[in-house]
């Protein structure tokens, strides 16, 4: 329960709510061998909150009433008001680290991380919109327009569970808005570009190369591709999750397995295991694969070409072919047709022959 406290012919409301590392042992529990007196051998002691109510007794016994019912029923606007940003970044990067897959907790550091480093804020709620904008300007300095983005999401993300948490009352991202990025048609190989990189391709790339354009894999899904995910007899790849890696929105699909592809597979089809490993047997790194794809593109003379391009040429052909978008978001694992749709534009020529086929026998 509250009480109250007359300070400057001001009336104040004062509670314990929340708890916070003991100062007087720093939360080691014993001091000089003996438990601490203040924290009785914890290593937390109750927050102390103080709030000016106003000058008028009856007023603030009154105020006091209510603020006890809501108390008691746990109806506070927020639970912790001193909550630290520092406290706030730990309490959450354990949530983040339990609940969220290894690459999103990994992006949830890097944007706390350089928001910590930029703004060195102190207390949660005194987090602004004026220091959102000012982290994402300093981003913009040193990466692109589209990580800033990201990590402004997660950013957002953060804070957002500061809310669900109740400890700030409205999140202060949703005052700013996000980097403007110029919409490019997305980077794809022609046939032409992919003969070229299997001509020059070791025997491993050999392999890589045609797994992404035949199935449309993200990378993270590529290097943690198993043997048993592949069903020759039903003949398609399963993207699941194993105990180590979980797809992404933590979502399942199946690939129809493509005749080359099978015809590439099969003849070194394995029991178990990692299908893409180094000579110890272990599985590539994500860094691994970008930097043997770079090497090859420039031996080939092909600018402009990641793993994901080889991602977007598996999307573009499939398009070009005449598939629908709806389909090729199923196949590439979107949540939502928005993502698909930078495809759209492949599917133009198409429109014509689509027309072409009404047949009214007029």
């Amino acid at each position: 329960m509250s009480s109250l406290a007359k300070l400057n012919k001001k009336y104040y409301l004062r509670w314990y709510d929340g708890k916070k590392t003991c100062p007087t042992c720093n939360g080691k529990k014993i001091i000089k061998d003996k438990p601490c007196k203040r924290c009785r051998g914890t290593g937390e002691i109750y927050q102390d909150h103080w709030k000016p109510v106003s000058p008028d007794r009856q007023t603030a016994l009154e105020y006091k009433a209510e603020f006890d019912r809501k108390f008691f029923r746990k109806e506070l606007g927020l639970q912790d008001t001193q909550k630290t940003w520092a406290e706030f970044v730990e309490e959450f990067l354990a949530y983040s680290q339990a609940k969220k897959r290894p690459a999103t907790h990994t992006i949830d550091k890097r944007a706390i991380a350089t928001f910590t480093n930029i703004i060195k804020p102190y207390k949660l709620t005194q987090l602004s919109p004026q220091q959102i904008e000012q982290w994402q300007q300093e981003r913009l300095k040193s990466v692109s327009p589209a990580q800033a983005n990201k990590e402004f999401r997660h950013l957002k993300s953060a804070l957002s569970k500061a809310v669900q948490w109740k400890y700030l009352e409205n999140n202060p991202t949703k005052y700013v808005k996000q980097s403007k990025i110029p919409k490019n048609k997305p980077r794809f190989l022609d046939n032409g570009e992919i003969k070229t990189l299997l001509t020059i391709a070791d025997d491993t790339m050999k392999l890589i190369i045609p797994t992404f354009i035949y199935t449309g894999l993200r990378i993270s899904e590529l290097i943690n591709l198993r043997w048993k995910d592949v069903d020759f007899r039903q003949r398609q790849i399963v993207i699941q999750s194993h105990d180590d890696f979980q797809p992404k929105d933590y979502e399942a699909r199946a690939i129809p397995l493509h005749d080359d592809l099978f015809n590439i597979l099969y003849p070194i089809k394995k029991e178990n295991g990692i299908i893409f490993t180094n000579g110890d047997s272990e599985r590539y790194s994500i860094s691994v694969v970008e930097k043997k794809l770079q090497k090859l593109t420039q031996e080939a003379g092909i600018s402009n070409c990641s793993p994901h391009t080889l991602r977007h040429t598996y999307a573009s052909h499939l398009v070009m072919a005449g598939v629908d978008l709806v389909t090729v978001k199923e196949l590439l694992g979107h949540s939502t047709i928005t993502t698909t749709m930078i495809y759209s534009h492949l599917s133009k020529p198409h429109i014509k022959k689509a027309v072409d086929k009404l047949n009214y026998d007029l």
